[in-house]
């Protein structure tokens, strides 16, 4: 008979104990590599975020000033009528308040990619993508309103002012004669069309206010988010 060998199981055992270890520390490297990596992304999206947010409540900012003095001469207009000489100051509040359109663009480049690119559950914070899905359905919703306005201007206000008033007049010549222009003012059609106007430029305002609002709450929880990382 041949001889027995021992089996060194207990040799056996610490390899197979090193060799499953291993593989374990590996997979948990790998997945804290790729968490380290996920991380990283997220936090330049949550910065350029960031960015456009200041950018566009600047911007919205800037326009809220050019509406709001576009309201003060649309309602100067209302109180004018065909005895009101003609002047600089009444050229513009025809120019800049029935004329002028003006739309607001916020810059949501980062969000923009960051939808396109199918990475939105890469910001891990809850809070932050809801804040950033009420953001983008509130910019839908202002360009939405945006292109009623612009289209009721096309349509009911664009055609008037052009059968009505000189352009050259108004956007050349800052001397011309209005004369004919200004029998216009007092009438009722002029007068409810100024009045039209301020009641679409409210409704855009109300649109723009419920965006500076989701603005702002996404820029205050990305803001502690990055603060936190700090």
């Amino acid at each position: 008979m041949s001889e027995t060998q021992n089996i060194p199981w207990k040799r056996i055992a610490v390899e197979a104990v090193a060799i499953v270890g291993s593989i374990l520390l590996a997979f948990a490297i790998d997945a804290w590599w790729q968490n380290r990596t996920e991380r990283i992304i997220e936090i330049n999206y949550l910065q350029a975020l960031q960015d456009d947010l200041i950018r566009s409540l600047d911007y919205l900012s800037e326009d809220e000033v050019v509406q709001q003095r576009q309201v003060e001469y649309l309602e100067a207009l209302l109180s004018t009528n065909s005895d009101t000489p003609d002047s600089d100051e009444l050229r513009r509040w025809i120019d800049d308040g029935l004329f002028d359109v003006g739309t607001y663009q916020p810059q949501i480049s980062a969000l923009r990619d960051l939808e396109s690119s199918g990475q939105t559950k890469i910001i891990r914070n809850p809070e932050i993508r809801q804040a950033l899905a009420s953001a983008r359905q509130r910019i839908d919703s202002l360009e939405a309103t945006q292109r009623d306005f612009q289209q009721s201007q096309q349509t009911l206000i664009d055609p008037f002012l052009v059968n009505n008033f000189n352009l050259s007049h108004l956007m050349l010549d800052s001397s011309g004669n209005y004369e004919a222009e200004l029998s216009v003012l007092g009438t009722s059609d002029f007068q409810s069309r100024v009045a039209f106007k301020i009641s679409l430029r409210g409704i855009v305002s109300e649109s723009q206010s419920a965006v500076r609002e989701s603005f702002e709450q996404a820029l205050q929880l990305i803001e502690a988010e990055l603060e936190s990382t700090n």
